[in-house]
């Protein structure tokens, strides 16, 4: 990490990363948080790296960084703290309610080409309350410092549950929806990356159907998305198609003239969890002013026939030094 470093940075290490299961995570590869520390009564520390060879996270158009990689070390940072500092156990699964982010200074996230993106997470977790007896409601507010500088803040909600009221309520959520109906998509083809900002088409989330409906692309042999196997769609992946759907949708509404821009703000709601075998279709609306560089994008995501995930998207176009520039290969 290049330049000065911050106060708190001193106290953190940076030179191994925790063990994969703190972060729920399968493969080394795919954990971001090399260490943790507590400051104060009620705040914690986490230094995160990603790697710039990341499959998913270098596979980009511009010499920036990828703010989603910081919201995935900062979702890996709240578990790792939960189970280090929190006395959450370690097989506790984990249901995202509610998540914003914003990024503060989009010019932290440049590529110098040398440098992975590293950083320190400012964790302040909201007092836990109880739910219906079988899970608890947990709420936090984070920021992430790059270079000791404000890049990101987030803040969010969820509910955390014993492994085995976990299993119990996700047996009968599944048993009542096997009895309804799970058309599938008669003919469902990737979307060509370019038009979603990626070069890799297996980095694709989203399809078009024979009829042109747009509907989610759930890869289950992803090796990011699904490191490890899970009984429903990853958090991770959704926020994903929320990304693909708002550049898809502000670049055919021509508010953005490619599919090359920054996800500058975002606020979604998670009603329900997304079921593997079954459609998820996803509708879109964009409005805004190109020539201000404001646009926002709702993208909403229906199973059957229920809305289960809405968000709220603003894009920004990258500076016009790099928004022509490719990234190499």
């Amino acid at each position: 990490m290049s330049g000065g470093l911050s106060p708190v940075r001193g106290t953190l290490g940076f030179e191994q990363l925790v063990p994969a299961a703190l972060a729920h995570r399968r493969g080394l590869a795919e954990v971001y948080v090399a260490d943790t520390a507590i400051v104060g009564s009620a705040e914690y520390l986490a230094a995160v790296q990603v790697p710039r060879a990341h499959s998913l996270w270098f596979d980009r158009l511009v010499a920036y960084h990828d703010p989603f990689s910081a919201v995935e070390a900062v979702r890996q940072a709240l578990l790792v703290v939960g189970q280090r500092h929190l006395g959450v156990p370690a097989d506790a699964p984990a249901s995202l309610q509610r998540m914003a982010f914003a990024v503060e200074d989009l010019s932290l996230f440049r590529d110098s080409e040398r440098d992975p993106l590293e950083g320190v997470v400012r964790l302040r977790p909201g007092a836990a309350g109880t739910g219906r007896g079988y899970y608890h409601d947990v709420s936090f507010d984070a920021t992430l410092t790059v270079h000791g500088a404000l890049a990101m803040t987030l803040r969010g909600s969820g509910i955390t549950f014993p492994r085995d009221a976990y299993d119990e309520f996700r047996e009968l959520q599944q048993g009542q929806r096997a009895g309804l109906a799970a058309v599938g998509p008669d003919a469902m083809r990737r979307l060509p990356p370019e038009l979603v900002g990626r070069r890799d088409p297996r980095n694709v989330v989203l399809a078009r159907t024979a009829a042109q409906d747009l509907v989610v692309v759930v890869d289950r042999g992803h090796p990011s998305f699904f490191d490890h196997q899970y009984d429903h769609v990853p958090g991770p992946l959704l926020l994903e198609v929320f990304r693909q759907a708002a550049v898809l949708s502000a670049s055919s509404a021509g508010l953005l003239a490619s599919p090359v821009a920054a996800v500058i703000d975002l606020e979604a709601q998670f009603t329900d969890f997304a079921e593997l075998d079954a459609p998820i279709t996803c509708t879109t609306a964009a409005v805004g002013d190109p020539d201000l560089d404001e646009i926002t994008v709702e993208v909403a995501l229906h199973q059957y026939g229920n809305r289960i995930a809405l968000a709220h998207v603003e894009l920004a176009h990258y500076p016009v030094s790099t928004q022509q520039q490719e990234h190499r290969s």
